[in-house]
């Protein structure tokens, strides 16, 4: 039976909440369902295939336009925030949940009742948090920090008692059900459900051409950020002491950095800064191994990838979902958390890499179709 799909995300950038916003609204629109999505506040590097239906609706812009939302706003940035520290999505979200229940409305008016809606990413659960509803299921990627105090406990009471919650890892919902527990927080419902990946897609997409480094390589693709410490994979690389280079996929705030880094350090001429690409597979493809340095990594969707196009992964074991998706033989390449233990697990990954052709649930269990009907089947009453 088909299903009409809302899926709301808060923008359409590259990213990995984004990517798997697109991998699920591109399944169910190839597998007969209706699909739109929301976006909240813009992107346009990434986007659903042409049969998804895309609306782009800012809920802050609509209701400071309103003049009484101009003043609202005015009053409760002057006022409130530095009373509340953090507070901000408080007042955002109290009149963005009714933005977001009359958005569904018309959008029940123009194409009929809506069956499910699915939201991903904490920044989309701020921008609505005051809407209720049971065809809601909001899928969280991470677990917000510390536990906090009584102010803390106070702000994740309005993102999460009684909504039904989706946890991309079983990694991360027991850390996010420990938090609130803390908080005596009690969400209607819980799932867990992994990231879905498209594997034949990535599959051809691996197979495009492109200008690839002319000598044999690990590769690294990621956000260029303190949390993705990208210095950690650069100096471990350099300790490893192998003869492959370094190819970094990616932009952001720390590339400058990093560039000097590679400077100092001498190896600018094996290490290459590549810039970002919609399709970074090619080079997750032709890569010997492929290396994530993380602080923190809720899932780790990289890591899937990586694996889809036939290539072993390393991944520092930092709080989050890496021991979730590198599993059997795999696990095996999970460096202790330090440089040291990274460059080692470089060492060992190249000299005996794991079969990934001989396990194939290491992939299958990402597969879109199947992690569709596990959507699917979320309860909506």
């Amino acid at each position: 039976m088909t299903q009409r799909v809302l899926l709301v995300v808060r923008k359409l950038s590259i990213g990995g909440i984004e990517r798997v916003t697109v991998n699920l609204a591109n399944v169910l629109a190839r597998e007969g369902h209706e699909v739109h999505v929301l976006v909240l506040k813009g992107g346009h590097e990434l986007l659903p295939d042409e049969s998804v239906t895309v609306h782009r609706v800012d809920f802050d812009k609509a209701f400071r336009k309103t003049g009484i939302g101009l003043l609202y706003d005015l009053v409760t940035r002057a006022l409130l925030k530095p009373l509340l520290p953090g507070s901000g999505f408080l007042w955002r979200g109290l009149y963005g949940g009714g933005y977001l229940k009359r958005f569904v409305e018309r959008l029940e008016r123009d194409h009929g009742p809506v069956d499910r809606i699915i939201m991903r990413g904490q920044g989309a659960f701020e921008t609505v948090w005051s809407w209720h509803d049971s065809r809601l299921w909001q899928v969280t990627v991470s677990w917000p920090g510390d536990y906090g105090g009584r102010l803390k406990g106070f702000y994740l009471r309005k993102l999460y008692e009684g909504k039904q919650v989706v946890c991309n890892t079983p990694n991360v919902r027991e850390q996010l059900e420990k938090q609130l527990g803390h908080h005596g927080i009690r969400p209607k419902r819980w799932a867990t459900i992994m990231n879905p990946c498209d594997i034949d897609a990535i599959r051809r997409q691996a197979d495009e051409s492109v200008e690839l480094s002319p000598k044999p390589y690990i590769v690294h693709v990621s956000r260029l950020s303190d949390v993705k410490r990208q210095e950690w994979l650069i100096r471990a690389y350099l300790e490893s002491k192998i003869e492959e280079d370094l190819v970094i996929v990616g932009d952001g705030p720390k590339r400058e950095s990093l560039e000097k880094l590679a400077d100092e350090l001498g190896a600018r001429d094996r290490i290459h800064f590549i810039g970002s690409r919609p399709n970074p597979y090619p080079w997750m493809k032709h890569a010997r191994l492929f290396v994530l340095s993380s602080r923190s990594e809720a899932f780790g969707i990289v890591l899937a990838e990586s694996m889809i196009c036939g290539t072993p992964c390393v991944a520092v074991d930092c709080p989050g979902g890496v021991r979730n998706v590198l599993i059997h033989d795999q696990a095996r390449l999970i460096a202790e958390n330090s440089i040291s233990g990274l460059a080692a697990k470089i060492r060992e990954g190249l000299a005996q890499p794991p079969s990934l052709e001989a396990d194939p649930e290491l992939t299958e269990r990402f597969r879109d179709t199947h992690i569709m009907q596990q959507f699917l089947a979320l309860p909506t009453t």
